[in-house]
């Protein structure tokens, strides 16, 4: 299994076949960051790949899993975010940095 935040690793990992089994939302220095959990039989061999050089990988391939861990990882933190919301922990409501005219629905 492959852990990482790295969203061209998990990428990567995706394109040769795996397959992601979740995805983890923790704080680090203030902010959320989404670590995803990766599948695969070859996962040691993806890892090396992408860290040593010889990385070949359809772009298309590519680029439609990079779309698809980014959403997964917004929609992890704003699942995370509701349910801090929820529960009224201070710092979980961040409607205060919207702008205005969205505030208002204004789009």
């Amino acid at each position: 299994m492959i852990r990482t935040d790295d969203i061209f690793l998990g990428a990567f990992a995706l394109s040769r076949g795996g397959d992601l089994s979740g995805v983890e939302v923790q704080g680090v220095n203030g902010r959320r960051v989404a670590y995803f959990h990766i599948d695969g039989p070859d996962a040691a061999e993806t890892q090396r790949d992408y860290y040593q050089g010889p990385a070949v990988v359809h772009l298309q391939i590519l680029k439609a899993s990079v779309r698809r861990l980014k959403d997964a990882a917004f929609e992890a933190i704003r699942a995370e975010e509701r349910n801090h919301e929820a529960t009224g922990e201070p710092g979980s409501n961040r409607h205060h940095q919207a702008p205005g005219r969205y505030r208002r629905g204004n789009r």
